[in-house]
């Protein structure tokens, strides 16, 4: 069951702290007594009421009966990616609540040959037609519909499938794994499909496992596939070396994984090889405290100028590899001039920019 919420996704997101989630649980297990007194509708006003005073961008759902074992509290954000930070800090301070698991985003609707009515126009799931194609990393949409369409009710018709796509997919596989979507009169020739909307979710699993390679497995060393390249920005200096990028082709099995949302990119600078050593070594070793647990991987590294080399990973826990970082630079690296970036890149925008750009390059060679 879920409540109506009126979004807007051009509003400023104001961060949640682990403190503000915390204090939301503690208050939320102090009144859910008297929720599960309440029908499904009333729990989930109630709760979005008082969620609502902490994180306003997001609302809870519920999945079961309230005073049953087995029931669940969806966090969402409404396919807004500009929360979706907020609402795995929230899942992540969640305490252990009786009759109740709590999961981020919601999951794909059971049964995806659904209808919907809007304005006494109806439309299902088998009404649009889906054409997909690798679009740099990530699924590319083409929209088009079985049958004929009112031209006052085609934009009806669009904002329905986007909602339908959204329980089709799930709210993270739609927000953050699919691309660009377009609408068209006739999908375009050369495209995968077309293919029902009803019957999409199996074939873009498959299409994202066998086409894009997304396994979701934490690639095993041995098996890690790494390519070096010389990479010159337009504007510099013909004479002036390049900078080395070293790109990890095989993380792209694990790209979009849920618990790896955050990128940082761990910039240090050296100015002999003697330091250039020794930079290399505390970042590798960061990457190996990662990988052991499998709470980071290591995704490209980059020389700039003959100065800086930079690294870049995706961690499940941002505070925790900030201070891994930390310690191993003081450890490993006095003296050297470090600087840390942290931001939450779901969609792994920062890696798919650079395979998209490599394995075009690729098949253009």
């Amino acid at each position: 069951m879920s409540a109506d919420i009126d979004q807007d996704d051009g509003q400023t997101v104001v961060p949640l702290s682990d403190p503000q989630a915390e204090t939301f649980w503690r208050e939320f297990s102090r009144q859910l007594p008297q929720l599960q007194t309440l029908d499904g509708q009333g729990f989930v006003m109630e709760a979005n009421e008082l969620l609502h005073n902490y994180a306003p961008g997001l609302s809870i759902e519920l999945e079961g009966v309230a005073k049953e074992a087995g029931s669940k509290l969806v966090i969402s954000a409404h396919g807004n990616t500009a929360e979706f930070e907020n609402a795995q800090v929230l899942v992540r301070n969640a305490p252990q609540l009786q009759n109740f698991t709590v999961q981020a985003y919601r999951s794909r609707t059971l049964g995806a040959d659904f209808g919907m009515r809007m304005e006494d126009f109806e439309l299902t799931s088998s009404d649009v037609l889906v054409g997909y194609y690798d679009a740099g990393g990530i699924t590319g949409l083409e929209l088009a519909f079985a049958k004929p369409i009112p031209s006052d009710m085609m934009g009806h018709a669009q904002h329905m499938s986007f909602i339908m796509l959204d329980h089709v997919l799930g709210e993270w596989d739609f927000s953050v794994r699919v691309g660009p979507v377009e609408f068209v009169e006739e999908i375009t020739n050369g495209l995968n499909g077309p293919v029902k909307l009803s019957e999409f979710p199996a074939v873009f699993d498959a299409f994202v496992r066998q086409t894009l390679g997304r396994t979701y497995e934490y690639p095993q060393e041995q098996d890690s596939r790494w390519l070096s390249l010389e990479v010159r920005a337009r504007d510099t200096d013909e004479d002036a070396p390049p900078d080395i990028l070293s790109f990890h082709d095989s993380a792209n099995a694990v790209a979009t994984r849920a618990d790896l949302s955050y990128f940082l990119e761990w910039r240090l600078s050296f100015d002999s090889q003697e330091q250039l050593d020794q930079v290399r070594d505390v970042q590798d070793a960061l990457d190996t405290e990662l990988a052991h647990h499998q709470r980071g991987i290591l995704v490209f590294t980059r020389v700039e100028n003959m100065s800086s080399r930079v690294a870049a990973f995706y961690v499940d826990d941002p505070a925790h590899a900030q201070q891994l970082a930390q310690q191993l630079a003081a450890k490993h690296a006095k003296g050297i001039k470090a600087e840390l970036n942290l931001s939450f890149d779901p969609a792994w925008n920062e890696y798919l920019s650079l395979y998209g750009a490599i394995h075009r390059r690729g098949e253009d060679a």
